[in-house]
């Protein structure tokens, strides 16, 4: 009896209290909870979280920054709007209706790009890491790395964590068509040449391969290479592998695989290399935090990067290529207009460099059009997620593929 006294006389005293008080133990006033997504242009729908909307899309007033949204759906708890126009930065949320109103939400307006970038995945399945044929995401990728368009116009790609070769048709269908099972192998990035050949690296092996799609003849054509990273085929039609541990990129004849000098690397080791269309040799330097033109006369020539260590990433300051930081480029690609596209697998993001007038990249534009963020999701420039870009290619002029690799995705990227 004394033990229900000790719970019955708090009650009776709260209960005292409330009813002295008038007060009532519920929400009714308009509450803001949240903003999803928080990034975004304008012209998104974002979903505003919250208490006590209006079910009537017209009794909610939304602005940001004092700025009229548009509402297109309305619950208790939520709020569906079109985001306005606004210049880029972090902008406040204000939402009024019928019970009261309330602010405090932040929303960061991106950059808009000068063309609209829309991600979406084709192959693979997020985080699963296996080496299996199959039709687009029924497939799975172990580790992707570097991919190219074949003479068909079909794609191929390197997939490290499988040390295989795979296959992807119009179709989106993905065939291996080589493995190299020497125990601790680890197969990179390649390039098709003039004959259809695929040829590829075993980076861990220091070893040179040439595959012949129509013999199926996987052949090893070099050895004894110091970390070769890639493969790119001149318009001579030599093969050049950057090797960055030997901080060296060997030139080799196709005919007798006689291997020559072609650069010496002083900074820690080419990582990539490529032609741009002036036939200059672009190598993006490991550890040096740039990429650097290399001419006909063997002149090398910083194009973008500060040669600094940067973490974390910062926004690209006006433009200036000599001012980004670049952090591990592992992958880059010309497209046809010989704008610059340049993956960097630290940053999880992929940055555009458009040259000036005279075709000088040092003296053009950057800015980063694709990711910026460690993660997963599709989507549209900047909202779009990876976990470390390694392999870019231009399939054309509206179209870019990258190699996702710790999310063992290939993804589609659609220029609008």
């Amino acid at each position: 009896m004394k033990r229900f006294l000790y719970i019955l006389i708090p009650l009776v005293l709260l209960a005292s209290c409330q009813k002295q008080s008038g007060y009532v133990a519920r929400v009714t006033d308009l509450r803001l909870v949240s903003v999803d997504p928080k990034n975004g242009y304008p012209g998104d729908l974002v979903t505003i979280l919250g208490r006590n909307f209006s079910t009537d899309p017209l009794n909610n007033a939304v602005t940001v920054d004092g700025v009229p949204a548009r509402v297109l759906e309305a619950y208790r708890d939520r709020l569906l709007i079109i985001v306005p126009e606004n210049l880029p930065g972090t902008r406040i949320i204000s939402v009024k209706g019928p019970a009261g109103e309330a602010t405090g939400l932040e929303f960061n307006y991106l950059k808009t790009p000068d063309h609209e970038y829309l991600v979406s995945t084709v192959v693979g399945q997020q985080g699963v890491r296996k080496c299996t044929d199959g039709v687009g995401t029924g497939a799975c990728t172990y580790m992707p790395t570097g991919i190219n368009k074949a003479p068909d116009g079909t794609l191929w790609f390197t997939d490290r964590g499988g040390n295989a070769i795979r296959h992807i048709a119009q179709d989106m269908t993905v065939t291996t068509e080589a493995l190299v099972t020497e125990s601790g192998a680890a197969v990179w990035q390649g390039a098709f040449d003039a004959s259809g050949n695929y040829w590829y690296n075993d980076k861990a092996k220091g070893k040179l391969y040439r595959f012949t799609p129509s013999s199926r003849e996987n052949t090893m054509m070099a050895s004894g290479l110091d970390n070769p990273m890639n493969v790119a085929v001149g318009t001579d039609g030599f093969i050049y592998v950057p090797c960055r541990n030997g901080k060296v990129i060997y030139k080799f004849n196709p005919a007798t695989m006689e291997k020559t000098d072609f650069a010496q690397i002083p900074d820690d080791g080419p990582a990539f290399i490529g032609f741009d269309p002036k036939g200059n040799m672009v190598v993006s330097v490991q550890h040096g935090y740039r990429l650097i033109s290399i001419d006909s006369e063997g002149n090398q020539t910083t194009i973008m990067g500060t040669g600094e260590k940067v973490e974390p990433m910062h926004d690209d300051p006006l433009g200036d290529p000599l001012k980004t930081s670049i952090r591990s480029c592992q992958g880059f690609d010309f497209a046809p207009d010989g704008t610059l596209y340049v993956g960097d697998a630290a940053y999880h993001c992929v940055r555009k460099l458009t040259p000036d007038a005279s075709g000088d990249y040092s003296k053009g534009k950057v800015e980063t059009v694709l990711g910026g963020t460690k993660g997963y999701a599709d989507g549209k420039g900047l909202n779009a997620k990876f976990n470390e870009v390694d392999g870019v290619l231009v399939y054309d002029a509206s179209t870019l593929y990258i190699c996702d690799s710790q999310n063992c995705l290939i993804r589609k990227v659609t220029i609008k």
